[in-house]
């Protein structure tokens, strides 16, 4: 028997049915950081400039494991914030438990409730994990499209017609990542009543939900009425604060669901450090003032970006409460094609639409810096090499010989 001999290993069906982003723009930026290049990642959420705001006392840099009267705290406290945020009451033992990401508590979800040939609903364009969070779960995805006609609103009429199967869940996501738009009552009332009659599960992931601007306030999903009954909301809170580093995903809502997801997170033996519950409660006690403060850093820089693109002919969707800016590409080009142009012109990295789904074609996804300077930079550059990567592609000459060729034939 030769010990020495290398397995076979033969990937599931699942993996093959995984998206794969593209990493062209990722690796074009690297080589040009390696010229001395300086580049401008605008292609991510900006999430650093509120990381102190609770400060780095020596219990809260703690990697202990969180005490269940910690837990119990952090439960209540976001028990308290949905309250004075959303006007949302609910239960802190039934209806909260904590996920390590969004992405962790949609793969929990998918685990718990879709079975092998069980479908569901996922937006288009959406972020990309939702579909690997089904996938993996052995269930199939419904895209359903988003289009700029209908206000990137679902068509939740048009929905039911598609239905095939079994459909577990649906999956929404407002504000919206990447088109900025943001819902207003009816739109979560009618996914309650969609739910309600066809048995499915109501997924709201709001990355961004947190933010205001003056009297402008993205609602919860749970602010629907009998949205409990039907669904829940997941609301991480390194997205919707600005926080690198605290990994830590608020999930409310549904009471089977929310058990379901706690057995699961129990079973994976996870538990969030002291030091990460801590400064989630902190955050939570002091949104407020942190929220404000991040807005408006936002809201500088979002408006000199807004100027500096429309003035020289992009036309952006924007939203006062989302840190980034959803731009119809303005050339005769493929979404990805435009930013890797921008790229290296620029040095200034943007998100593709494609990353987000087929239905993101045609269009770039910008992250708004919260440094003013920073966006001062982009603009620059962005203004400086404006005619070069806008420019059309040039038509591609037919040799003499083939023209007289197909004239002969005519």
């Amino acid at each position: 028997m030769n010990l020495g001999r290398r397995i076979f290993l033969d990937r599931t069906d699942r993996l093959q049915r995984l998206a794969v982003p593209s990493q062209d723009l990722t690796r074009i930026a690297e080589r040009l950081r390696r010229r001395g290049v300086e580049i401008f990642n605008l292609a991510r959420v900006s999430t650093s400039a509120n990381a102190d705001v609770t400060g780095q006392s020596g219990e809260s840099a703690s990697w202990l494991p969180a005490t269940r009267d910690q837990l119990a705290a952090l439960r209540e406290a976001t028990a308290h914030w949905y309250e004075h945020r959303f006007g949302v009451s609910l239960d802190p033992e039934l209806e909260i438990t904590f996920t390590p990401n969004s992405v962790i508590g949609m793969t929990f979800l998918s685990m718990a409730f879709v079975e092998a040939g069980d479908m569901v609903l996922l937006p288009d364009p959406g972020a990309a994990f939702y579909r690997g969070a089904v996938v993996l779960a052995g269930g199939g995805v419904v895209p359903y499209h988003l289009s700029e006609s209908n206000g990137f609103r679902p068509r939740f009429a048009a929905l039911a017609e598609r239905l095939v199967g079994r459909t577990r869940m649906i999956v929404l996501s407002y504000p919206h990542n990447p088109t900025t738009t943001v819902p207003d009552d009816t739109l979560y009332s009618e996914a309650v009543t969609f739910a309600r009659k066809h048995q499915t599960l109501v997924v709201s992931d709001a990355a961004f939900s947190f933010a205001s601007d003056g009297a402008k306030q993205p609602p919860s999903f749970l602010s629907a009425s009998f949205a409990s009954g039907v669904g829940v909301e997941i609301a991480a809170l390194d997205t919707n604060f600005g926080v690198n580093g605290l990994s830590l995903a608020l999930m409310c809502g549904n009471r089977e669901a929310i058990s379901a997801v706690g057995f699961l997170t129990e079973s994976s033996h996870w538990v969030p450090s002291s030091g990460m519950v801590n400064k989630a409660i902190q955050l939570l006690m002091d949104g407020d003032t942190v929220l404000k403060k991040r807005m408006s850093n936002l809201a500088e820089s979002r408006k000199l970006i807004i100027e500096t693109i429309t003035e020289i002919g992009w036309t952006p969707h924007a939203s006062p409460t989302t840190p980034f800016l959803w731009v119809s590409v303005p050339a005769r080009v493929g979404a990805e094609a435009f930013c890797r142009r921008i790229l290296r012109r620029t040095g200034v990295l943007m998100a593709s639409g494609t990353d987000f789904g087929e239905g993101g074609e045609g269009f770039i996804r910008i992250a708004i810096p919260e440094d003013a300077k920073t966006a001062a930079i982009v603009c620059e550059r962005l203004q400086r090499h404006a005619k070069v990567y806008q420019r059309r592609l040039p038509r591609p000459r037919v040799p003499l010989r083939e023209r007289l060729g197909k004239r002969t034939e005519e």
